[in-house]
């Protein structure tokens, strides 16, 4: 039903649901959210919402989306990559990770490069400003993409395969 949604037109979709259809299908969706914009958001971004494994990761990068980068912020008034992380794993997974992208990556007690080892939630590691230590870190969803928050961008979903982040890719990581 939500893959009528996304891709058959939001308006049309709508139009052909009932009432009871509309309100099953939002029913789980904060009331903070505007459901048509949570939808076309993760649309445009190629995510496909009936496979996530937790909705609640979702959420929040929507809520964080184009919050402006702050070096060193960690509030909704601005936040740095590190910061983004930290309060995406305290909110969703109620694990508490240390400020500093190079600081999280000794807390993966799995370290890989191999995208078949995958999963949503996993930290993703770059080594932008030197090869030898990691400088940025965001949030794996599917699909190759990832949440994060970037300096120019503030928090936004990227893909791995974009060339800039191609080239500083360091490592995957995983909390176990």
């Amino acid at each position: 039903m939500l893959a009528a949604i996304f891709y058959g037109g939001l308006a049309k979709a709508q139009d052909s649901l009932n009432t009871t259809q509309l309100t099953a299908i939002n029913a789980g969706i904060p009331d903070d959210i505007d459901t048509a914009k949570f939808y076309e958001f993760y649309s445009k971004e190629g995510i496909d919402l009936n496979i996530v494994q937790n909705m609640q990761l979702y959420y929040e990068v929507f809520r964080w989306y184009r919050t402006c980068y702050h070096y060193s912020g960690t509030s909704d008034k601005g936040i740095d990559c590190s910061g983004f992380v930290q309060m995406l794993y305290s909110k969703v997974y109620g694990v508490t990770v240390p400020h500093g992208s190079y600081s999280i990556f000794p807390m993966c007690r799995k370290q890989f490069k191999d995208r078949a080892n995958l999963h949503e939630g996993d930290f993703v590691f770059f080594t932008i400003r030197s090869k030898k230590r990691i400088s940025h870190v965001g949030v794996y969803l599917q699909n190759g993409k990832f949440a994060h928050a970037s300096v120019h961008s503030g928090v936004t979903v990227s893909d791995l395969d974009e060339p800039y982040y191609k080239k500083y890719f360091y490592k995957f990581g995983r909390i176990e």
